[in-house]
């Protein structure tokens, strides 16, 4: 007991000891503050490099105070992002607001922050982009890459499959809600060969997914920066969303958002509406 209170008033109280813990404490709270200042000033970057986009389009750029997604409650930023103790708040830094002919679009930039215990701090960047549209049964679409990120060869048919069963085979949270059965949709050939789709209505969604609304995609697929390329749709709740782990790109955004509506015009009950209506 006397060598344990002799360590304490010795070492733990020193002058020295005390002097190197206060430091310790002004550098992680100046480190923390100085990088929510970095992400702020970068945040207003982009809402001043979207303005104008949004100026042009008819419509405003929406600040921290107000931003958010419409399908944030379907499924929430970061979702398949580990939840450790040392990550900030989910938060929405802005949401661009337009129409595109008739159809209502919103694009939110949400980010959240990672302290990598003593590897550095990070940001993680989401947007997300949503159109509201006539309610359709779930339904997710994508036209994966065929080939292998790691050797650049193509995929065999089995590597394929379960690359497409990954991306679209999990079910979305209204169908989960909803108990309905997540099954794949039986598209046209040719276009069976170039993409995959779940849904909770498969003779449904075919008839939406059918041969001129795919085709569009494909004539259009190169025109797509390569963020967007082999896009990942969900159609649910009333809106169809697209997901990108990357900050908003106003130079390429409207290239997206336009293939999107296209896709749109072509699905015979998608039709645009207001993202406050009743579905």
């Amino acid at each position: 007991m006397d060598l344990l209170k002799l360590w304490v008033t010795d070492y733990l109280l020193s002058p020295l000891v005390l002097t190197a813990f206060a430091v310790m404490i002004v550098f992680m709270v100046v480190r923390r503050w100085l990088q929510f200042r970095n992400h702020a000033k970068a945040r207003d970057a982009q809402i001043a490099a979207l303005t104008p986009l949004a100026q042009r389009l008819g419509g405003n750029v929406l600040g921290p105070d107000e931003a958010g997604m419409w399908t944030a409650e379907l499924r929430k930023p970061f979702e398949n992002e580990f939840s450790i103790a040392l990550r900030s708040k989910r938060q929405f830094d802005l949401s661009l607001d337009f129409q595109r002919g008739q159809w209502h679009v919103r694009v939110t930039e949400a980010s959240v922050r990672y302290d990598n215990r003593g590897l550095g701090v990070r940001w993680m960047h989401e947007h997300r982009i949503e159109i509201a549209t006539a309610r359709l049964a779930p339904l997710k679409v994508t036209r994966p890459n065929k080939y292998s990120v790691n050797t650049g060869q193509p995929l065999s048919p089995g590597q394929l499959e379960a690359v497409w069963k990954q991306i679209v085979g999990y079910e979305p949270e209204t169908a989960k809600r909803d108990g309905a059965e997540w099954r794949p949709v039986p598209l046209q050939p040719p276009m069976d060969q170039e993409f995959s789709a779940y849904g909770s209505d498969p003779a449904a969604a075919a008839r939406e997914l059918n041969f001129d609304a795919l085709h569009w995609l494909l004539d259009h697929e190169e025109s797509l920066p390569l963020w967007a390329k082999g896009m990942s749709l969900t159609f649910e709740s009333g809106f169809v969303y697209l997901l990108v782990f990357r900050p908003v790109q106003p130079d390429e955004l409207m290239g997206v958002v336009d293939v999107i509506v296209g896709l749109l015009d072509r699905m015979p009950g998608a039709r645009p509406r207001h993202p406050a209506a009743t579905v």
